[in-house]
């Protein structure tokens, strides 16, 4: 599992997450080393979205996130996905396989995952964040369920 975060104004490095993520393991390896910086650079209205995954919602990460500051999007139980992170991991998904033959181990998926996250275009990452209102609307008209998002 690799885990990364994006934004209108920058996105993180790929982080490789090995075996199980914890509640601590995502504060000290994900929220501390790479979101808080990437949030303070992106300014005080910057929001956190991330979803009711168990380590995103662990009581060390709500103290943390409480003391850390961090404006964080409420995200309410059994929601449809709407991050746009996860067409970002589609879009990246894509990227590897038309542009490399399959990995010979994991460390070259790594490095084809990270160097193919860097080289999508922000005016994509863009346009994804950018229509979240829309998502949001278009999945309340059809009474939260499905939408082509």
């Amino acid at each position: 599992m690799v885990w990364g975060g994006i934004s209108t104004r920058l996105r993180t490095p790929l982080y490789h997450v090995v075996g199980n993520l914890t509640g601590v393991r995502y504060q000290n390896e994900i929220l501390q080393p790479l979101v808080v910086s990437a949030l303070q650079a992106i300014g005080p209205r910057a929001i956190l979205q991330d979803d009711n995954a168990p380590p995103h919602r662990s009581a060390a990460v709500n103290t943390f996130i409480q003391q850390a500051r961090v404006n964080r999007m409420l995200w309410p139980a059994n929601s449809p996905d709407l991050n746009p992170i996860e067409h970002m991991c589609d879009e990246l998904c894509c990227r590897v396989q038309q542009h490399h033959p399959p990995p010979a181990n994991l460390g070259q998926l790594l490095q084809w995952l990270q160097q193919e996250w860097n080289e999508v275009p922000r005016a994509f990452i863009c346009n994804l964040i950018d229509s979240m209102h829309q998502r949001c609307v278009k999945c309340l008209a059809h009474n939260r369920g499905h939408t082509r998002y």
